[in-house]
């Protein structure tokens, strides 16, 4: 395989399903076949960015991240206002906002690099949206931490596909519509904060790995709390996992392992 055909299967999605060894020796296949070069790790560099709402009625958010720790919650006074900081010059993010008609769309892009970093590299996104506008939000997050404290938004939709690493969302705040989570993840771990009062409903498909749930009834891979059915709104949750844990809890209830 040449070196081209070496990068290819590195930046295919596949390679989320790669254990730690496997990922280790092909990034060496990629230094030995010369299709990947060090990527200089500078000085820390913290840009703030504020994005106003303009005429939108409504908000899709597009988050693409390639490494790092992302956090997003609530409480911007505009549409967005948020913190970027980093060490690697080139993965300084892209911010594009647009409105078309009512709508909003917002897109933010970490810059693309094809070499390694050679030392400690840091990557944080602080993102702090607003609580007064309807918003979806689609993630694409290859490896790190994500923070996901979305109880105070008007969230209309959420989906995540998110490559290794550690992710939290909580989405156990008040809501009277109905709210579809989708989540795709490869390796590593997921805790999902949930409403007690609201029906929630969660499907699980998962590979290598374990199902811990708090406060929900087990029928198979489906979860579900005891107000779904009956609450106005209902949360209903994909999640297709790969090696790792999963972890359901509703605020209030006592721990129950699964």
């Amino acid at each position: 395989m040449n070196g081209s055909g070496l990068y290819s299967v590195y930046r295919n999605e596949e390679a989320k399903m790669l254990t730690p060894k496997t990922m280790t020796i092909l990034v060496i296949l990629l230094f030995l076949s010369g299709s990947i070069s060090c990527v200089e790790v500078g000085d820390m560099e913290v840009d703030s960015k504020i994005v106003e709402l303009g005429g939108a009625e409504t908000v899709v958010l597009e988050v693409d991240m390639g490494a790092g720790e992302l956090d997003i919650h609530g409480g911007a006074r505009g549409l967005m206002d948020a913190t970027f900081a980093y060490n690697v010059y080139k993965w300084k993010p892209r911010v594009r906002y647009e409105v078309l008609g009512r709508k909003g769309l917002l897109k933010i892009r970490q810059g693309h690099s094809r070499g390694v970093p050679m030392g400690s590299t840091k990557n944080k996104w602080d993102i702090s949206l607003s609580e007064d506008v309807p918003i979806g939000i689609k993630i694409n997050f290859g490896a790190g931490e994500g923070d996901l404290d979305l109880r105070q938004l008007q969230l209309e939709s959420l989906d995540i596909d998110m490559g290794v690493g550690e992710l939290r969302v909580d989405i156990s705040g008040d809501r009277q519509e109905d709210l579809r989570v989708d989540v795709d993840g490869g390796v590593g771990s997921a805790t999902f904060y949930l409403p007690e009062h609201i029906g929630v409903r969660v499907d699980v498909d998962k590979g290598i790995g374990s199902v811990h749930a708090r406060g929900l009834h087990k029928d198979g891979g489906v979860y579900t709390n005891e107000a779904y059915g009956k609450s106005q709104a209902a949360i209903k949750i994909s999640i297709d996992a790969g090696i790792g844990s999963i972890t359901l809890k509703t605020k209030g209830s006592d721990y129950v392992k699964k």
